[in-house]
């Protein structure tokens, strides 16, 4: 993904910064929280400029922000509709593909007049690891 393109396409200066916390973000592939973000990129940003950032990314659909409930954000790289696995043993957490409700969210709007405009969706449970 051309980086450079993708923010001028959403009217957004090119910077050394912004690049790297999109390249970081692809390339990890799962939600990381904003400590784990700055601690990567800190020779390229410090920690106030990650926050804008991300809140920039955030509004402007590149970057999606996430709340598993752990008290704190993670963020990952826009990317097609998906739902979450998440470890409550170690945390980890894997995408799961498809958008396996778009039939569920045509029947609430064929049932109930009802039209979703977005959906969250988690699972929490045991990692295959954490079962043995």
């Amino acid at each position: 993904m051309d980086k450079q393109k993708l923010l001028q396409e959403k009217g957004l200066k090119t910077t050394t910064a912004r690049v790297a916390l999109l390249d970081f973000l692809e390339q990890e592939g799962s939600p990381l929280d904003v400590v784990t973000i700055v601690e990567k990129l800190h020779q390229q940003a410090d920690q106030a400029t990650v926050y804008r950032i991300l809140d920039i990314l955030t509004k402007k659909d590149l970057v999606n922000r996430l709340e598993f409930g752990e008290g704190k954000y993670r963020y990952e790289i826009q990317k097609n509709h998906h739902h979450h696995l998440i470890c409550t043993n170690c945390g980890t957490i894997s995408d799961v593909p498809g958008d396996f409700l778009g039939k569920f969210e045509k029947e609430i709007k064929d049932k109930k007049g009802f039209l979703v405009k977005s959906h969250l969706l988690e699972f929490f449970g045991l990692c295959r690891s954490c079962q043995s």
